[in-house]
């Protein structure tokens, strides 16, 4: 059975990978309405009365923010204990685990 530190330990961790997922699923909404506000401003030019180059601003900006929105994400993404982003083969992996039973660097158990 679990003790309580472990099971804290457990309780932060699934706390953190439930960010990292919902900051994953508003960047992608972002990004998402960002190619299609680009795609319906030049199809449209002058879409409402607003010039094209303030249109290309903000599809610009929405997709910079789905982008901030992932790598924030992902950058608090990380063990409880080490503080090291739970990576799935080895240190030169890009992505992470989304859900370890334990974390590859130090043991302790996630799930």
């Amino acid at each position: 059975m679990p003790d309580l530190r472990e099971q804290q330990i457990v309780e932060e961790f699934q706390r953190r990978r439930q960010v990292l997922l919902k900051n994953f699923v508003l960047a992608m909404i972002l990004i998402a309405l960002g190619l299609v506000l680009r795609q319906v401003v030049d199809s449209f030019p002058d879409l409402l009365g607003i010039p094209v180059k303030t249109w290309r601003a903000l599809s610009i900006g929405q997709l910079m923010a789905g982008v901030v929105f992932a790598v924030k994400g992902f950058r608090q993404f990380k063990c409880p204990v080490c503080n090291e982003i739970p990576r799935g083969h080895d240190k030169y992996y890009l992505g992470a685990t989304v859900n370890p039973d334990k974390c590859p660097h130090c043991g302790t158990r996630l799930s």
